[in-house]
């Protein structure tokens, strides 16, 4: 019999924010912004437990309530402008293993400044990983407003490269409609193996899928909240039953 990979959903939600202040538990249509992560994980069938990493007491109270554990106070040192998504990881993962004794096989990553979020999306993503072994990640990404192929580097004496280049000769030259499609990573789920990010000190690997999307509701500004949550309430996503409390599985 096959093994069930056991299955970690980590949302990260530091408290400190310069573009929208307190943005992780700000109000979006009567809700706090990172519930709605934490109800999606709770949702999605492939997930066995749901944890919010935060350096904030506020924002841990509140995850709290809305059905996700805080087993740990992420260390300031994890929790400035500059920390990165794989110290947050490795210090949950290391704080995991040293008092619990838990080591998941997978980790999803859910930024709670993606609120709206298919829970379907998540389960599609973490069997891709565990269907194709030789796979170390998979991540979400979403058609590139523009295309790479004409963008520059500038140097101290103002002379230009390309960011990029690709087969088709002085593609910066050549009609957008001819060249390669780019993807951006739209910020919605990252699947990685926990050992990926021990042992290769990594969040991608080096052989990453990529879950391709239609949309980017990725939250960084102040307009790009207001256009979000216009586009929730639209949806009836405010509305989505309560799974607050749910025991993890």
């Amino acid at each position: 019999m096959v093994m069930q990979p056991h299955v970690l959903a980590l949302i990260p939600a530091r408290g400190g924010s310069k573009s929208i202040p307190r943005k992780n538990i700000k109000l979006m249509a009567g809700v706090p912004m990172i519930a709605y992560s934490i109800m999606q994980a709770q949702v999605a069938h492939t997930v066995n437990r749901v944890i919010v990493s935060t350096d904030d007491e506020e924002i841990a109270q509140i995850a709290q309530e809305w059905g996700a554990e805080v087993p740990f106070m992420r260390p300031a040192a994890y929790a400035g402008d500059h920390a990165t998504d794989l110290e947050v990881f490795r210090h949950a993962l290391a704080w995991l293993a040293e008092h619990e004794q838990y080591v998941p096989d997978i980790c999803v990553h859910l930024r709670p400044t993606y609120p709206i979020r298919d829970e379907g999306d998540i389960d599609r993503a973490v069997d891709l990983l565990v269907c194709n072994p030789d796979l170390d990640a998979v991540r979400s990404i979403a058609p590139a407003p523009e295309t790479p192929f004409k963008m520059w580097f500038i140097d101290d004496d103002q002379r230009i490269s390309p960011v990029v280049e690709c087969d088709t000769p002085e593609a910066y030259n050549q009609p957008r409609q001819i060249l390669p499609p780019a993807y951006l990573q739209n910020a919605c789920i990252d699947v990685v193996r926990a050992s990926v990010i021990r042992e290769k000190n990594s969040m991608t690997g080096s052989h990453i899928l990529g879950f391709v999307m239609d949309h980017n509701f990725d939250i960084d500004t102040e307009a790009q909240f207001l256009q979000v949550e216009q586009e929730l309430i639209r949806r009836g996503l405010h509305r989505a039953p309560a799974v607050q409390n749910r025991k993890n599985k």
